[in-house]
């Protein structure tokens, strides 16, 4: 962060901010040097002059981060729903078949759960995998679609706090604007 000058001689406003950055709001597996990093980025593209300014582009830090965490939790929340996927698609294999047998769903799931570990557990099994689902009529992205499917009343509300942080960044955004615009028209 550059030097930060107050125009009143008060720097409390200064002293918040060092102490927001020195200790931002982050998840334990979140990087304090790449919100910085972000900080510093919005900072040079803001060029703030005043403790207004700095507190401005912290603001865009922060809802910007909040975005890049709520994609980060969209495909967090897509690959644990992979597993259950791979089971959902095999037992729809499995269960055609097995009413046709007379198996029970029960049991159909159990013979998903088994077939679906050797996916995560070695890579190479996968092809045969492939091979199976192809005969059943599946497309090749069969398993991300259907975990996008399973997934979906998940994405929803992260999609919609995406949404809200965005909407809350342009307010902020727009607020900078008319700032900097009147700053400007008062210097003429």
């Amino acid at each position: 962060m550059s030097e930060l000058k107050s125009s009143k001689n008060k720097t409390y406003p200064f002293d918040i901010l060092k102490r927001l950055l020195d200790a931002p709001q982050l998840l334990p597996h979140e990087n304090k040097e790449e919100f910085i990093q972000l900080f510093e980025s919005l900072e040079a593209y803001g060029k703030p002059q005043t403790a207004r300014d700095y507190l401005a582009v912290h603001q865009a830090t922060v809802l910007t981060w909040d975005i890049l965490r709520c994609q980060k939790m969209k495909i967090g929340v897509l690959r644990s729903h992979q597993r259950p996927a791979l089971e959902s698609l095999l037992r729809k294999i499995k269960v055609g078949a097995a009413v046709k047998k007379g198996i029970s769903e029960i049991v159909a799931q159990s013979e998903a759960r088994q077939l679906a570990a050797p996916w995560f557990e070695n890579p190479a099994s996968r092809p045969a995998m492939m091979k199976v689902f192809e005969k059943a009529g599946y497309p090749p992205d069969a398993i991300e679609v259907e975990a996008f499917q399973l997934a979906l009343p998940a994405l929803a509300p992260i999609e919609r706090l995406i949404v809200s942080a965005q909407k809350r960044r342009a307010v902020a955004e727009k607020a900078i604007a008319e700032h900097d615009a009147v700053v400007s028209a008062s210097r003429k």
